[in-house]
């Protein structure tokens, strides 16, 4: 069931990216910005229900002590007593009790992903040529 959401990624990705024309670009360089974008944005969907469970979202609720709890108490507060329904607080929770859905797992493994295709951008011919002084 995970390499759906590899694929997803990988096609997102793939399918996403502009193409720019007149940069002579290697096969390193496609490696680099095309398979780091795929396992930083798989890596991002696998940490996601770990890291819920750690601030404290877990399978039975909200742990006490946690910053989830601080978090809900001030949502709470802040909503005369109660937390919304479809808020934040309680998205989170969900997602920590039950894990996210096929749509939540592409926005996050593509948005980060993508994120990590900005900011590694393409190569130019500068990094090519040091690339060749450095063999």
């Amino acid at each position: 069931m995970e390499r759906k959401y590899i694929t997803v990624c990988v096609l997102f990705v793939l399918f996403g990216t502009p193409v720019k024309g007149g940069q002579k670009e290697d096969v390193w360089c496609r490696i680099k910005k095309y398979g780091g974008a795929v396992l930083v944005g798989g890596g991002t969907v696998a940490v996601v229900k770990p890291v819920l469970g750690v601030i404290g979202f877990g399978p039975a609720g909200i742990v006490a002590g946690t910053f989830a709890a601080s978090a809900m108490a001030f949502a709470a507060t802040a909503n005369g007593g109660g937390v919304v329904a479809g808020g934040v607080i309680a998205t989170l929770q969900s997602a920590g009790a039950a894990g996210l859905g096929l749509a939540s797992k592409a926005i996050i493994g593509v948005t980060s992903s993508g994120i990590y295709s900005y900011l590694v951008g393409g190569c130019s011919e500068n990094d090519i040529e040091c690339k060749k002084k450095g063999k």
